[in-house]
């Protein structure tokens, strides 16, 4: 009886290729952090008088990063600690430490939805080698997907996976639109002229 009643987990792993942007690299040399939170992030969402659904982001996230700056970033070199970065400061112009802020998601509901949502936001901080703020941004990226009660797992994977590429989207189209960024990037054109 006591089975019956306890409510069962959804483990949905994410793993996925992300196409590489067609943009042109920022003239820039930046270093990047990757913290463990990041790199690790797992998701559990309760749901009330339902399964509840664990999402493990694991390296998806660092796959989409590295995709994502590699394509913005003439050159982009992982640094090992933000420290390491602030270190070599004298070899890159920006410090990126992207981070999860937080993660919702949402199977569907009896008689009110048939989709499968996720929602993501991420946090792009960027210093100058000095350790002064550049920018501490907030973008956010949205997917959904047609529920399967045969494959729910995969149906919430694809949401995972679509809100990972909205947010990737948001960050190539807008980042160069930030008022800090366009000040770094003009500073960065003087001092290379």
């Amino acid at each position: 009886m006591l089975v019956a009643l306890s409510a069962c987990t959804h483990s949905v792993p994410v793993d996925t290729e992300f196409p590489e942007p067609l943009i042109a690299p920022m003239p820039v040399a930046v270093a990047v952090y990757y913290d463990e939170s990041l790199i690790d992030f797992e998701h559990t969402e309760f749901i009330e008088q339902g399964s509840d659904w664990k999402v493990k982001l694991g390296d998806a996230n660092l796959k989409m990063f590295e995709r994502l700056f590699g394509s913005m970033f003439e050159n982009l070199v992982p640094v090992a600690s933000p420290e390491a970065g602030f270190a070599e400061g004298s070899r890159f112009e920006a410090i990126i430490i992207p981070a999860i802020e937080e993660m919702q998601v949402a199977p569907p509901r009896y008689g009110e939805s048939e989709f499968f949502e996720a929602w993501i936001q991420y946090r792009v901080e960027a210093f100058h080698p000095n350790r002064e703020p550049i920018v501490n941004w907030l973008v956010s990226g949205y997917g959904r997907s047609e529920g399967s009660m045969l494959q729910p797992s995969k149906s919430l994977q694809e949401a995972t996976v679509l809100a990972m590429r909205d947010a990737a989207a948001n960050i190539v189209i807008k980042f160069r639109q930030q008022p800090r960024i366009r000040e770094w990037l003009d500073q960065q054109e003087g001092a290379n002229e």
